[in-house]
């Protein structure tokens, strides 16, 4: 079973994205923000906590920038192999200069008005090879 770390502070949008990924046989795990997610790399590098297979990342989270949770990520040894898929309410082109400037650029870069939760489902299913036939219902 393939982890998912999903880093998303609006309840609504985990429980439609963990809904989602849960039924396609993900193991969802829910960092609540910038700072919980912070944590989690933390104990990633420590050894304590196996390293995801995706991170699901929303750069406006109540505690904070998730690009800080993107450049922790992109910037240390044990962790820069982790693909990120940033998926956000908007581009914002301080953010998308930033993460260029500084070589920081996730795996996907997804506007959340632009792309269907079950569009990021199936970008997902595509990035990390799932078996078809263990795609969700997309409708």
């Amino acid at each position: 079973m393939k982890k998912i770390i999903l880093v998303e502070s609006e309840p609504l949008q985990v429980s439609i994205y963990r809904r989602l990924f849960e039924k396609t046989d993900f193991d969802v795990e829910l960092a609540g923000g910038r700072n919980e997610m912070l944590e989690e790399l933390r104990d990633i590098r420590m050894g304590v906590s196996e390293k995801p297979d995706l991170v699901i990342l929303d750069f406006m989270l109540a505690d904070g920038q998730g690009i800080d949770v993107l450049r922790a990520i992109k910037k240390h040894a044990l962790t820069k192999d982790i693909p990120v898929f940033a998926v956000t309410d908007y581009s914002n082109p301080h953010t998308d200069a930033e993460i260029h400037r500084n070589g920081i650029v996730p795996e996907r870069y997804m506007i959340k008005a632009h792309h269907t939760p079950g569009q990021i489902l199936s970008a997902v299913n595509e990035y990390l090879n799932v078996m078809p036939g263990r795609e969700a219902a997309i409708s």
